[in-house]
């Protein structure tokens, strides 16, 4: 007597064997499945005023490769990495590429003082709310320096990205960078 359970396993030996499937001769293998595009994240829009006043929002920068830069003008670390974030500017700006800093300030001179002595030329913006930041917030920002690397449809491609690790990443996606 055969038992039900038997069967089934039967059953699905057969159905998960190679009998009455087409050999397959070397060099005319099946192709292999084409892996999906992972899905990046967007990165999450925001927007603040720069240090004129005016409300600066990042979806507006869409179309373009940023770099949302998050620095304070107190924080040692964040004004070393700023001679770099210089020169990739100068080197990039001109092939679609441009930084967002936002500041983690409280004291609106210090800030200003910072980005004017480092040489910051891109758009700046802070809410002088420091550590309570509302952009600082949305990306969870729990220290400076800190950065991510947003595609021209404001995914995320790159993040904490900085010295060489960032020139590397550039010139991946943008190519070599401008004299």
């Amino acid at each position: 007597m055969v038992t039900p359970l038997l069967v089934s396993a039967a059953t699905l030996l057969l159905i998960a064997s190679p009998v009455g499937r087409a050999a397959h001769s070397p060099g005319h293998l099946p192709s292999a499945p084409i892996p999906l595009r992972t899905v990046l994240p967007v990165a999450p829009d925001f927007s603040q005023a720069n240090p004129q006043g005016k409300m600066v929002q990042l979806s507006a920068l869409r179309g373009q490769y940023v770099l949302l830069d998050f620095w304070a003008s107190w924080c040692p670390p964040c004004r070393a990495e700023n001679p770099v974030l210089v020169q990739t500017y100068q080197q990039y700006r001109k092939k679609n590429f441009t930084i967002l800093s936002v500041s983690l300030d409280h004291n609106r001179a210090a800030w200003l003082k910072a980005v004017k002595m480092d040489g910051l030329t891109w758009p700046q913006v802070s809410d002088l709310q420091g550590w309570d930041n509302a952009a600082a917030a949305r990306y969870h920002i729990q220290a400076v320096p800190q950065n991510y690397l947003l595609d021209p449809s404001g995914h995320i491609v790159g993040q904490n990205l900085r010295g060489a690790a960032l020139a590397q990443r550039l010139a991946q996606l943008l190519g070599k960078p401008s004299k």
